[in-house]
């Protein structure tokens, strides 16, 4: 498992969820935001709907799987300028 923590609101402009949702469908690995107590299912769109919260700058993605790596730097392009 590969854990990584980004920080949100490092572009001018928020990423659509959307685009998060449709970015982690297209790797083979589990992608997970972790809260103190919970995990929120990146590819779910329910469950990032409810649980993602955008008010915190710095989020603790998890990665497990085949790709992660792949995976890992897919979700760091979202977010780099």
């Amino acid at each position: 498992m590969l854990r990584r923590t980004f920080d949100i609101r490092q572009k001018s402009y928020p990423i659509p969820i959307a685009v998060l949702i449709s970015t982690a469908n297209t790797c083979d690995c589990n992608i997970f935001v972790e809260y103190e107590q919970s995990l929120v299912n990146v590819k779910d769109y329910d469950e990032m709907k409810i649980g993602f919260d955008t008010r915190r700058q710095y989020q603790l993605f998890c990665f497990d799987g085949c790709d992660e790596v792949n995976a890992e730097q897919r979700i760091l392009c979202l977010f780099t300028p």
